[in-house]
């Protein structure tokens, strides 16, 4: 009697594994829909004639019917629509995936420039408005960053923090030049129509005498004026 033990096992495992295959396929057909669906359902196609190639590998083995053609073609054809299936998948992945929008940057039309100084602070309604038409919003501020977006409800563009901590933001109340510059370099970012909101005015003169952080304001509104743009100051009484 023909027998080709070897043969027979290599074809009884592979029988395994396809039914094994073929019960997370029907699984996964069962549950998933749109182009998953149809991915699984020709999955499930392909492992059932790998496995009907396998069960040919058996038989083959184990008598003297030639079933060459047979294994041939299953495998072939699980292949094939294994491989074409996994190309649609992928397309229609690529078909579906949203494309990024495209964040044109906002108009400015900001209606007035200047500096301004006022005894009362700013409140949430009035920033969120100047930042809606301006090119973008500095806030500088003794509050922390965190603390400040959460009483103003608005995330600034810029934020600097007056402080003497090294953290990031945050810049030393004695470096007015370090200040002054950062602050000159958003306007030239913004190219215009910016609005630069401060609050901390006193904390600065504790640190410097008066006339400098006079000569600094006045040097930051000729700056202001000269961009087109906008500086509130708050002063408290």
């Amino acid at each position: 009697m023909y027998q080709n033990t070897p043969g027979a096992l290599a074809g009884a495992v592979l029988t395994i594994i396809g039914i094994l295959l073929i019960m997370v396929a029907v699984k996964h057909y069962k549950k998933i829909q749109g182009p998953g669906g149809k991915l699984a359902k020709n999955f499930l196609i392909s492992v059932s004639l790998f496995t009907a190639g396998s069960i040919g590998v058996i038989i083959d083995s184990l008598t003297e019917t030639e079933l060459w053609f047979i294994m041939a073609i299953s495998y072939t054809l699980s292949y094939m629509l294994l491989v074409s299936s996994v190309g649609f998948y992928l397309s229609a992945l690529s078909f579906q995936e949203p494309k990024p929008k495209k964040h044109h940057k906002k108009t400015p039309t900001l209606p007035i420039s200047g500096a301004y100084a006022f005894k009362k602070p700013a409140n949430s309604e009035g920033l969120t408005l100047l930042s809606k038409y301006s090119s973008g919003l500095l806030a500088v501020s003794r509050t922390k960053k965190d603390l400040w977006v959460k009483k103003y409800g608005l995330e600034p563009d810029r934020f600097i923090w007056l402080s003497r901590i090294e953290e990031k933001d945050a810049i030393d109340p004695t470096k007015l030049h370090v200040l002054q510059d950062e602050i000159i370099r958003f306007l030239v970012e913004m190219s215009g129509k910016a609005v630069v909101y401060f609050e901390g005015i006193e904390y600065l003169i504790l640190y410097n005498d008066f006339s400098s952080v006079a000569k600094f304001l006045f040097s930051l509104k000729d700056y202001v004026t000269s961009n087109e743009s906008l500086l509130i100051l708050y002063l408290p009484p």
